[in-house]
């Protein structure tokens, strides 16, 4: 939407479509950046990986998002490592190629100008979610992400699409899954979030959102 016909039509032609199992690496720490990523269907969690050999959750992404573009740098070496959680097709685009659509589209300079600084700012908060202080915070924040990343899985009864296990989702609250499942419960009471079965529902979106301290989008 923000590149003129004539280059849409060109990146159409020039992309390379990608099917994916789940569990698949799309792309490693260390390795040279090829190009940027685009997730036309799907969900995928990006990885960073800690000298102690822990691995930290740091994003989710879903339909429509983009991936790899942390690598842009003066090294081109992806400092991160992103896989698919489902079957996902993906749309990658070379360096030379999505180099020239931001050298020709102005829009589209802007646009990925905004998108770095957003980035920038979501990875700010993911690093401080450690110094939040309550489970309360971090459990709502980390379903704040989730929904943000892959949406509802039904908009009418805002049951959350969560994509990862609940010890991933703890993973990337940076405490217990005792601790998670234990908040889950208290929301339920609280009237936050609703379950059945297994499925959970957002039943007081603002009140998630304050607590999670940014919007649900």
């Amino acid at each position: 939407m923000y590149c003129l016909p004539d280059w849409l039509a060109y990146t159409q032609n020039s992309k390379s479509s990608l099917y994916l199992t789940a569990n698949y690496s799309i792309f490693n720490a260390g390795e040279l950046v090829k190009g940027i990523y685009i997730l036309c269907s799907g969900k995928a969690k990006v990885m960073l990986e800690k000298e102690t050999s822990k691995v930290d959750i740091i994003r989710l992404a879903g339909s429509g998002q983009v991936l790899g573009h942390r690598g842009f740098s003066e090294k081109m070496v992806y400092p991160i490592s992103a896989k698919t959680l489902n079957e996902s097709e993906i749309a990658s685009i070379s360096n030379e190629d999505f180099f020239k659509l931001v050298r020709e589209n102005k829009d589209l300079a802007v646009y990925m100008m905004m998108f770095f600084a957003d980035e920038l700012l979501l990875s700010e908060q993911t690093f401080q979610i450690s110094g939040m202080r309550t489970s309360r915070e971090k459990v709502a924040y980390t379903l704040a992400r989730v929904i943000n990343a892959f949406g509802y899985a039904d908009n009418t009864t805002r049951q959350i699409d969560f994509g990862i296990s609940l010890h991933e989702l703890a993973t990337f609250a940076k405490i217990s899954r005792t601790s998670f499942s234990r908040t889950l419960a208290k929301f339920i009471e609280e009237g936050i979030l609703r379950k059945r079965i297994w499925n959970y529902y957002v039943a007081d979106e603002a009140a998630l959102a304050s607590l999670a301290g940014m919007e649900i989008q």
